[in-house]
């Protein structure tokens, strides 16, 4: 279905078919409509309907039908039921025009505007303008509406907020929508209530506890922060659900306690006394090994749990007869491997009641209760880029990346989620050398096309023809994968390419551009662009400062892999609860960390931008 351009708000819809609805009134505009439906249109001498409005319980054609033979309040009402009937059977774009059509002559009564704005809203979200959409729904809670319009309010905003990355907003919409729901339709609506509180920090969830005055409400509140604060807690958690139920005997989740919830309270944490670590402590990849050593250690230090810690060097021995002597050594969690091949091989012989995070991920991942999967992966940071253009509202961005194996992977992830989130491809352009920067990025603004045509012209009229470049103008943001160096170069380039009466595509960029910079020029040649790493490492944290002060010598990569090792010892006892447990997420220092069905460990990076030589955090 060809999209509806929608831009800011409202304006785009009113200049649609606008001359054709000034010259024949909007009543002739309906004959036309009803006339040009091929749906069943009732008999003339019905009598015309008096639905409330945000029900649409006839096809549009029916209540085209009717409005031709009405004015004023009552030809409108038919008019949005007919839009309504329209959006819920997908034709986006009649919707579109009957909207726009009775845009000028709309009543202002609050049952109109609201139904008008829900509708546009509806459009918006279906052209992926998410923040368009938001701004619609803003207005008085005090509008005296109908219970169908509210239901649609609350829906809307919590499935926008939801997509969003607004967990705690899109679970109090949902909240609201239950509330007016019948009995029967409320149980998908709790559980997504559930789902996005289960995503909401556990101090979030505290604060809002203590300033809400509605007592179901802080039930859901106060069940999330039970949930994630005794997770790894099985018996303590069965104490404190018990009373929960006690102290909320009418709550929905009372006698029904959403299924994951059920699941962690049967799951034992892992305990184990000694642990072992295989790693490539000598040998090619050594230095990566020793950041991650460096990283288990000071969080082992930190807790003080009294378990031992023993490393393997599967530089020096097989990593499969490492294993083999771990566990002989009575091992029962193991850390480890490193590469990707020493995983392929340990898994292979692997004892499946011993539980294991491993390091990188398998040729294949196979789901296991005990094996989970922990990897700083380029491919899962470009498919949350293409997550946070879409939460953005960009619509059409374009990937820049190297011709390289690596550019390459990373480009098609991102490709790869783009289509899941819009069923629209991504247009990739590649560059393979340092010279070929400029024309890749003159390619893929199709400058070179402007610039041929230019060389066209003063060819055949002589040099004295003056003429601008011109640059495409549908593009809204550009992923460029990208190092250090790289990313100076090719931001210039993008914006000396941009013609100077086109609005220039922000620019988004990964954790590979990030490096700690103490030169301000370099900074502000960067200014404007966005970078996902881990938020320790996004600007001059006070974390990032002092591990500069112990390594100087370390690169960021080094400094993102003592992280890795940080986090592995630091989840050891809540995995297990972390994969029963849908939307168990711990804030590490590599990310925010969740856990999926089949065990691997998936990341949500922070953002910053800079902004005036600095890098200032988005979160």
């Amino acid at each position: 279905m060809k999209p509806i351009i929608l831009s800011e708000s409202i304006s785009v819809l009113k200049n649609f078919s606008a001359k054709l609805t000034k010259k024949l009134g909007i009543s002739a505009f309906v004959l036309l409509l009803a006339a040009c439906s091929s749906q069943p249109a009732p008999p003339r001498q019905q009598a015309p309907t008096q639905e409330q409005l945000g029900v649409a319980t006839q096809p549009a054609a029916s209540y085209l039908k009717q409005a031709t033979q009405v004015k004023g309040e009552a030809q409108q009402r038919l008019l949005l039921l007919a839009a309504r009937a329209y959006v819920e059977s997908g034709d986006f774009n009649a919707a579109a025009k009957l909207l726009n059509a009775m845009s000028s002559s709309l009543s202002q009564a609050p049952q109109f505007q609201a139904e008008y704005r829900l509708l546009i809203s509806e459009l918006a979200i279906h052209n992926h303008k998410r923040s368009d959409a938001l701004a619609l729904l803003d207005w008085p809670l005090n509008w005296p509406l109908t219970q169908a319009q509210w239901q649609h309010y609350y829906r809307l905003k919590g499935e926008l907020y939801q997509s969003t990355a607004a967990p705690l907003s899109a679970a109090a919409n949902f909240y609201d929508l239950s509330r007016l729901q019948p009995t029967q339709e409320q149980s998908l609506t709790r559980q997504a209530i559930w789902t996005n509180l289960s995503q909401v920090d556990e101090e979030q969830l505290r604060q809002t506890i203590n300033t809400t005055q509605d007592q179901q409400w802080q039930g859901w509140l106060e069940l999330a922060w039970l949930a994630k604060h005794f997770a790894i807690q099985p018996s303590s958690l069965v104490g404190e659900l018990a009373r929960w139920q006690r102290d909320n005997p009418n709550h929905p989740a009372a006698s029904d306690l959403p299924q994951d919830l059920q699941r962690a309270l049967s799951v034992q944490p892992y305990r184990p006394q000694q642990v072992a670590v295989l790693l490539p402590l000598t040998g090619r990849f050594a230095s990566q090994a020793k950041s991650i050593q460096d990283g288990l250690m000071s969080r082992a230090l930190e807790q003080d749990m009294g378990r031992q810690i023993q490393f393997y060097d599967t530089g020096a021995i097989d990593a499969v007869d490492a294993y083999h002597q771990a566990i002989a050594d009575g091992a029962q969690f193991i850390i480890g491997p490193l590469t990707k091949d020493n995983v392929d091989k340990v898994l292979a012989v692997a004892d499946k009641q011993i539980p294991m995070l491993a390091l990188n991920q398998p040729t294949q991942v196979v789901a296991d209760d005990n094996r989970f999967f922990f990897s700083l992966s380029p491919e899962e940071e470009s498919m949350h880029v293409a997550e946070k253009l879409f939460q953005d509202g960009r619509t059409n961005p374009i990937v820049l990346a190297p011709a390289s194996k690596a550019g390459l992977r990373m480009a098609n992830a991102f490709n790869t989620a783009w289509l899941e989130l819009t069923n629209k491809p991504v247009e990739i352009h590649h560059f393979d050398r340092k010279d070929s920067m400029q024309n890749a990025v003159r390619k893929a603004l199709q400058v070179d096309t402007s610039l041929e045509q230019i060389k066209a012209i003063k060819g055949a009229f002589g040099n004295k023809v003056i003429a601008d470049f011109r640059s495409r103008q549908d593009v809204d943001a550009m992923f460029i994968v990208a190092n250090v160096e790289e990313i100076r170069l090719l931001k210039p380039f993008v914006e000396v390419n941009v013609a100077v009466f086109s609005q220039p595509p922000q620019l988004y960029t990964s954790s590979r551009a990030n490096a700690y910079q103490d030169n301000k020029q370099a900074r502000d040649e960067l200014n404007g662009l966005y970078i996902s790493d881990m938020p320790w490492l996004l600007g001059n944290t006070d974390t990032r400062q002092q591990a500069h002060q112990w390594w100087p010598e370390r690169s960021d990569s080094q400094l993102r892999l003592y992280a890795m090792g940080y986090d592995s010892w630091a989840l050891i006892d809540r995995l297990a609860q972390m994969r029963v447990f849908y939307g168990y997420q711990v804030q590490g220092l590599t990310g925010q960390l969740a856990v999926t069905d089949n065990g691997v460990l998936s990341r949500q990076l922070g953002w910053a931008q800079y902004q005036r030589g600095r890098l200032r955090s988005q979160q």
